[in-house]
């Protein structure tokens, strides 16, 4: 009887063991089956184009533009001169105050002359002695009672006296100083019964109604200057006023050590704002003009290489001979008939910025669309879809309202 009961119980065994066989293989194919269809799920999804990223867009304009350069410079006065005297003496008067606004030929100082005063006095009186004897002479002259030798000695001697007078007349002129021309006095260096040696300055005089901006250029811009051009520069005594000077002349000749051109602009100082030694900002126009495309500012973004711009661009395949032109919806449209567009990024050269918008040199053509927001998520190659506003660029305008 225990020998049945053990070969019944081996059957149930093995038959428990085939069914723990078969659940197991069913769980496997079911999760391998499970596993397939994730698979092609993903698999179908990978298939799927990722929706376009929405951006605004802009057609670059083509402009002319007159190149700036900036560069410092410094006033001058159009005519400035420190005074002094050809000769020595002791200040006896002065006729000015320092500051003082002049006119040409104004007497300013004067030297004690009391040695001069002589000189001339007594060249005066021999004048008169000689002139009377040559008189004289030629009332004799016409009885024969003197030669014609002693009326010409005579003659020389009076010459001679006249010559004297003038040279005393010089010398005692130069004990008196007199403006050379119109103009403002600075700061006087003399007093009363100061002695004085030639060269000694006195006072500095400088012309103000007009000033000249002395500034310098590299080599590369001699051609952009041109005769009465108009310059606009700063001063920093005022800082949110600007000035005009119009260009006279420049120098033929470069600076052998630096090749830099010497410039020359005059400036109208009529109000009396601007005084000579001030330092200056400007900007010079060129006199020629440059081919640009302008683009607003919002369409440049940096890369490591620079400034760039997004622009889309069509497959060459598909491109077209003329740009594409139009409102939103009418680009819209030409994508969606033209499916291969896609993004480029460009390398331009920004020459410049204002109003916010950028003027390019090279980099883009007329007629480009260029991306203006919406560049965050962006890289070459990707789809994009044209939109008034781009989602980020509204919510930045929204933040600054």
């Amino acid at each position: 009887m225990t020998d049945s009961a053990s070969s019944s119980r081996k059957p149930n065994l093995f038959l428990r063991i085939c069914i723990i066989l078969i659940l197991v293989a069913c769980v496997v194919a079911g999760l391998g089956y499970k596993k397939y269809l994730q698979i092609g799920v993903l698999t179908a999804q990978g298939s799927v184009p990722p929706a376009p990223i929405n951006v605004t867009v802009a057609s670059a304009e083509s402009s002319e533009w007159h190149k700036r350069i900036k560069t410092v410079g410094t006033l001058v006065a159009s005519q400035g001169v420190d005074l002094s005297t050809e000769v020595a003496g002791i200040v006896k008067s002065i006729h000015f105050n320092s500051g003082q606004e002049i006119k040409m030929g104004d007497l300013l100082l004067e030297l004690n002359n009391q040695t001069e005063l002589a000189t001339l006095g007594q060249a005066q009186a021999k004048f008169n002695a000689d002139n009377s004897q040559y008189q004289r002479l030629l009332k004799l002259k016409d009885q024969s009672f003197v030669t014609r030798n002693d009326i010409d000695s005579q003659t020389a001697l009076v010459n001679i006296s006249k010559a004297q007078i003038s040279v005393a007349q010089v010398a005692l002129s130069k004990k008196k100083i007199t403006a050379p021309f119109k103009g403002k006095l600075g700061i006087r260096l003399i007093d009363i019964g100061e002695y004085i040696t030639p060269g000694t300055p006195l006072v500095t005089l400088q012309s103000v109604d007009k000033l000249l901006l002395d500034f310098t250029l590299p080599e590369s811009n001699f051609n952009d200057l041109a005769v009465g051009q108009g310059i606009r520069f700063k001063v920093r005594s005022f800082v949110d006023k600007s000035f005009m000077a119009e260009v006279k002349a420049w120098s033929p000749i470069l600076d052998k050590n630096t090749r830099s051109i010497s410039i020359q602009a005059e400036v109208d100082n009529q109000d009396r704002l601007l005084a000579p030694g001030m330092f200056t900002e400007m900007e010079v126009n060129s006199a020629q003009k440059m081919t640009v495309v302008t683009l607003p500012e919002t369409a440049i973004f940096y890369n490591i290489y620079g400034e760039a711009v997004y622009v889309l661009e069509a497959q060459p395949q598909i491109a077209n001979e003329t740009p594409v032109e139009g409102s939103v919806a009418d680009i819209n449209e030409s994508i969606a008939t033209a499916p291969d567009y896609r993004l480029s990024a460009r390398q331009v050269r920004v020459a410049y910025r204002k109003n916010g918008r950028v003027g390019i040199m090279s980099g883009i053509k007329a007629g480009d669309l260029a991306v203006t927001s919406g560049q965050l998520k962006l890289y070459p190659s990707l789809r994009v879809a044209i939109v008034e506003d781009a989602p980020e660029f509204k919510a930045l305008k929204a933040s600054t309202e």
